[in-house]
């Protein structure tokens, strides 16, 4: 992938699955910069394919950067238990990231009862959220 190409772009239908072999890809959501993706195995387009949804962010190469496809991304989730633990490895890393924010801003927020409540509602909603599809 090129430098300034896009891979995936936020809310589009993408049913594929990239790995980085090499190079740099930055991932924003709603304009925003979410984070730069440098590490050789991360994984992008896991959320739209899993959820079945659209694409959840837009991944752009920052300099030439060399991807697996997995254009049949379920099947090849399915003949590869390795890699399907290392993306499952990794969603769960990001969740606990993700979950241990909240709790941080819910514990800063403490004494402002306006804001605990909200943070409460996003801590319980995904702590506790039905799965909408059978696994």
């Amino acid at each position: 992938m090129s430098r300034g190409n896009d891979v995936i772009v936020e809310g589009e239908k993408l049913r594929k699955i990239f790995f980085l072999k090499s190079g740099r890809v930055e991932v924003t959501r709603g304009g925003a910069r979410i984070t730069t993706i440098r590490t050789p195995g991360s994984v992008f387009g896991e959320i739209s394919v899993l959820l079945g949804g659209d694409s959840t962010a837009t991944v752009t190469a920052m300099e030439d950067s060399a991807l697996h496809v997995a254009q049949d991304p379920r099947q090849f989730l399915r003949d590869h238990p390795d890699v399907t633990l290392h993306v499952s490895e990794l969603l769960a890393s990001r969740l606990a990231a993700a979950t241990q924010y909240l709790a941080d801003v819910q514990d800063q927020l403490r004494d402002c009862s306006d804001h605990v409540g909200m943070v409460d509602g996003v801590l319980d909603s995904i702590v506790h959220r039905d799965l909408k599809k059978k696994l």
